[in-house]
């Protein structure tokens, strides 16, 4: 007697194995740090290593047992069923497993205890979000571009509570792709609107931000980099440090680049930040695709009992799902809808920071991760012919977004802001 809900299960199974491991062939593939399950950086072997156990194992496990009776027992619409399922199943535990790993590994990595940043007061002004701290021995000063958000927030409390108590800080935390001031920065008057800002920081607490140093971190090197000229002019700084600047790559889109250095945790944080629902094209897009959904989720679900396929309702709401998004795509494309879409991500990726940077009149250091050194060989060795005050260097222990996290890293910030010892690395 043969049992059908057994068969289905050990499809699943089958699916679910082989899907894993498959993923994390391709996690070490494309380096996509975000979804290391064991936290921080992405070991290509040892992901390689993972995969190919999980597939090997599943296939040995499904195909050797003479008890395995799929082939009589389930139609092929069930087998992919079970292999759709098995995918979304295998993605949504790598996504979950990788979000877990790495905020332990943070955690761990933050086990002292925490700085209470109360002399690091937060500042709303137009456009940004500032953090200020000026003592009375405040002899130097900071001054810091970097994104939006509470990761950044976190590790800019920290950055300022390593530094030597003789330096002031302030950090304007600036929007960053997808938040409505994005569309403004790039152009004449976002630069405006952060000089403005440091403007009013001066006035309102009483400092003078010229001769500062001035550093951009991640999304904030990229303004920092497209300003240059303007910040040497009005505040005459030492010297610029830009801090792993967003370098997307054009092969891996949006969404490799995120990944790169991001959880899907982090994603999703950034995503419901962002309210993307409260966009009209949105809206949009979400009328046309419901009447369509509606229509393929009924002549499926009744091709299913005309057919008599197994799992009725299931299977037809799945088939129409899928079938409503394939179909969509069209009506929207032919709208402009997916076109929209396309050409912001063309802008984001448009508004990158200039690589290589424009010749200035102060030095400028240019601190790259080991993913943005592969893809800016020859532009470093550019920008290095094009001006002899920009200085290229790897930290090959650190990553995009997550670098500040890494064991050893904070301090050997701190010294490169400071100037004390050489804790540098020239690629």
């Amino acid at each position: 007697m043969e049992t059908f809900n057994e068969d289905i299960l050990q499809t699943f199974i089958f699916c679910f194995l082989a899907s894993l491991g498959i993923i994390q062939i391709m996690v070490g593939r494309r380096g996509w740090h975000g979804l290391s399950l064991y936290g921080g950086r992405v070991r290509r072997n040892v992901n390689y290593a993972m995969g190919t156990f999980l597939v090997i194992i599943s296939y040995a496990w499904y195909f050797s047992n003479p008890e395995h009776r799929n082939v009589r027992n389930i139609e092929g619409f069930m087998s992919m069923v079970c292999l759709i399922l098995g995918i979304a199943a295998a993605v949504a535990l790598t996504a979950i497993l990788a979000s877990a790993s790495e905020g332990l590994r943070r955690r761990i990595a933050y086990s002292g205890p925490p700085p209470s940043g109360g002399s690091l007061r937060k500042v709303s002004l137009p456009h940004v979000t500032a953090l200020l701290s000026f003592g009375q021995e405040s002899a130097k000063t900071l001054v810091i571009l970097a994104e939006k958000g509470k990761g950044c927030e976190r590790l800019l409390r920290r950055l300022h509570a390593t530094l030597p108590r003789e330096w002031g800080f302030v950090s304007l935390q600036l929007p960053g792709p997808g938040e409505p001031e994005f569309t403004r920065h790039g152009d004449e008057e976002g630069g405006e609107n952060i000089l403005d800002a440091l403007d009013q920081i001066g006035d309102l607490e009483g400092v003078r931000l010229e001769g500062g140093t001035f550093m951009g971190l991640g999304w904030g090197a990229n303004e920092m980099l497209r300003l240059r000229e303007r910040l040497e002019s009005a505040y005459s700084p030492p010297e610029l440090l830009a801090v792993a600047p967003l370098i997307p790559d054009h092969a891996q889109g949006i969404v490799g680049d995120a990944l790169l250095s991001n959880t899907p945790y982090d994603i999703c944080e950034t995503l419901l930040g962002e309210k993307p629902w409260r966009d009209p094209v949105s809206g949009r897009l979400t009328r046309l695709w419901l009447p369509i959904m509606i229509l393929c989720v009924a002549l499926a679900t009744l091709a299913t009992f005309i057919f008599d396929i197994r799992w009725k309702l299931f299977s037809g709401l799945l088939a129409g799902f899928i079938l409503s998004l394939w179909i969509s795509y069209f009506p929207a494309s032919r709208r402009g809808l997916v076109g929209a879409e396309r050409g912001r991500e063309s802008k984001i990726l448009s508004l990158a920071a200039p690589m290589p940077p424009q010749a200035g009149n102060r030095p400028l250091q240019v601190i790259l991760t080991p993913e943005d050194s592969a893809r800016l060989v020859d532009l470093c060795a550019e920008a290095l012919r094009s001006d002899p005050r920009t200085r290229i260097e790897l930290w090959s222990n650190a990553m995009r977004g997550k670098f500040l996290y890494d064991k050893g890293t904070l301090p050997r910030l701190v010294n490169l802001i400071s100037g004390e010892g050489d804790e540098r690395l020239q690629d």
